[in-house]
């Protein structure tokens, strides 16, 4: 199959850069209960904007992606044309009737894990490691949503649909008996395994977690569009 589109136009390798998104002090603030109608205090408001600004200043956020087909696709299991073979139990409905999938890996960079460490031992800034942390959180959110729009117009010009986000170390429920099942997180290695040797900007510790901490990896599968689903897309 021949895909259409300047994202995975060389390769099946894909590297992307994003803008640092616009995170708000009012998101933030709630989260951590403070509401917009509260007498929020002046320090606290300082700590969340301070907070905003030094994402902005040390993000990097960058995100890199793998087109691979499937060769074969089980109940519980995910077989690769590359070989790579992954194993959870919610692949038969998760992933039902993809033809491919596009793994990823997106962060913030190594700068901003450097700056939650050391506020963290800050006496005179109390919540500025909490904050930023927070703060950064929200950031890979809004990545992640862009990088799904993205990957979505990709499908579409290429007459397929875009799956759900699965990742290793989440558990899904399971359609027929409504119980939850997890994708060990083991399996990050082989989700790293299928950039091969391409150049990523984060690493796999033992713990199988990834370096930087504001990372987040998984896969997308991609189902080939047919005529009922474009008369009737829900």
């Amino acid at each position: 199959m021949i895909f259409r589109s300047v994202v995975f136009k060389a390769s099946k390798f894909e590297r992307i850069w994003f803008s640092v998104p616009e995170v708000k002090i009012s998101h933030l603030l709630r989260i951590h209960g403070y509401r917009e109608d509260h007498n929020i205090k002046p320090i606290i408001e300082d700590a969340a904007f301070r907070a905003i600004n030094r994402l902005k200043v040390n993000c990097a956020a960058q995100g890199v992606f793998c087109l691979q087909e499937i060769q074969d696709l089980e109940a519980d299991k995910l077989v690769l044309v590359s070989g790579i073979e992954f194993k959870c139990p919610v692949f038969d409905c998760m992933l039902a009737e993809s033809t491919h999938i596009i793994s990823f890996v997106i962060t913030l960079g190594n700068e901003i894990d450097k700056k939650i460490a050391s506020y963290s031992k800050d006496v005179n800034e109390p919540l500025a490691s909490l904050f930023l942390e927070t703060a950064s959180r929200l950031c890979l959110e809004q990545v992640l949503r862009t990088v799904r729009s993205k990957l979505i117009k990709y499908a579409s010009i290429n007459d397929m649909r875009l799956g759900n986000r699965l990742a290793p170390g989440y558990s899904y429920k399971l359609r027929k008996s409504n119980k939850k099942a997890m994708w060990r997180l083991e399996e990050q290695r082989k989700l790293f395994d299928t950039f091969q040797d391409f150049d990523l900007p984060v690493k796999l510790m033992e713990s199988f977690t990834i370096f930087p901490r504001m990372s987040r990896s998984g896969i997308f599968g991609l189902q080939k569009e047919t005529i009922d689903r474009k008369k009737n897309p829900n």
